[in-house]
């Protein structure tokens, strides 16, 4: 496949009669699990094992050209969302017009969350109070995930709890679980609470 781009990071200067013609080998589309819409910040999308960085054209995507067939290791990387890897076989893309995959980014604490934002933050430490990174987290009977920093905290982002209503969060590392019932009146902005595991 390929397509053409009026200019390619800055380096090309493009006129009217000029095009650059390059094969795409893949493209990606990163989501905020936030607001649903493109990422903000400053982000770094790459195939991990040549050290190659993606071109991120006009309409937010990131492309890679001239990829060799097989696998690869794409690798995001972002102080304001987890990182991410996604595995590609790049013989194996089923769409030849389209070799697209989205990748949802979930929000780091540090995140800059809107002020009407109904939040959970938290820490997650262990028996001597130091702060467990890692830690996997989850609202039990809701599909949300997600795992404590290098801190040791933790956020989740809600909508459609009932100000009368409990939430309980189930934290795991290392075999240990602990459980927590945060109510929903205390979350209504911020709030915060520590899980301490074993």
């Amino acid at each position: 496949m390929a397509f053409s781009i009026p200019y390619e990071n800055g380096q090309y200067v493009a006129y009217l009669d000029n095009v650059l013609t390059t094969r795409l080998s893949f493209a990606v589309k990163l989501i905020d699990d936030f607001t649903k819409k493109e990422q903000i910040g400053g982000i770094r999308v790459e195939i991990k094992e040549i050290d190659k960085k993606a071109i991120k054209n006009p309409g937010g995507y990131y492309l890679f050209t001239y990829l060799k067939a097989g696998n690869h290791t794409v690798s995001i990387n972002s102080d304001l969302y987890f990182p991410q890897e996604l595995t590609v076989n790049i013989s194996s893309v089923p769409d030849l017009k389209g070799p697209v995959s989205e990748i949802v980014l979930i929000p780091r604490p540090v995140y800059p969350f809107s002020q009407n934002a109904t939040l959970i933050r938290g820490c997650v430490r262990d028996a001597a109070s130091a702060p467990v990174k890692g830690a996997r987290l989850r609202v039990i009977g809701r599909d949300m995930e997600t795992v404590s920093d290098e801190n040791g905290s933790f956020v989740f982002y809600l909508s459609g709890i009932e100000s009368e209503g409990e939430v309980s969060i189930e934290s795991k590392k290392n075999g240990n679980t602990r459980t927590i019932n945060v109510a929903a009146k205390e979350f209504q902005i911020v709030s915060a609470g520590m899980i301490s595991l074993p």
